[in-house]
């Protein structure tokens, strides 16, 4: 009876592990800010520079699902492209994007502008 009862309670678990969270990063399209920085070591271990196509998502996504390696689509009102996630953003807030130079220059244009809006989502 022990045993039946350890393996239901294990096949419930990883049922709910499996389930989607309902904030998963793969349910959700965002809105969000924007901002460029100079990248070196990023949080999640890897060197990168103003040349690399990467971006570092918001602490609160960082903290939530620590996504190191996943691919982002923005879109821009310069263009689109595909970065990869390889820091944590402090300042930033939970939809923002805080991008190398040339994605920045590809999405959003001008490096002066500092900022501006994009929409984004998990690629």
């Amino acid at each position: 009876m022990k045993v039946t009862f350890f393996a239901q309670i294990l096949a419930l678990a990883s049922l709910a592990l499996g389930a989607p969270h309902p904030s998963d990063p793969e349910t959700t399209a965002a809105k969000g800010r924007a901002t460029w920085f100079h990248p070196a070591l990023g949080a999640c271990g890897w060197n990168h520079g103003d040349g690399d196509m990467i971006t570092a998502v918001s602490h609160i996504r960082f903290d939530a699902f620590r996504p190191c390696g996943r691919n982002i689509r923005v879109k821009g009102p310069a263009g689109e492209a595909v970065v990869t996630v390889v820091d944590r953003c402090t300042g930033c807030a939970r939809d923002d994007l805080d991008l190398s130079p040339v994605a920045f220059k590809k999405t959003v244009g001008d490096l002066g502008k500092g900022h501006d809006q994009v929409s984004w989502g998990w690629a």
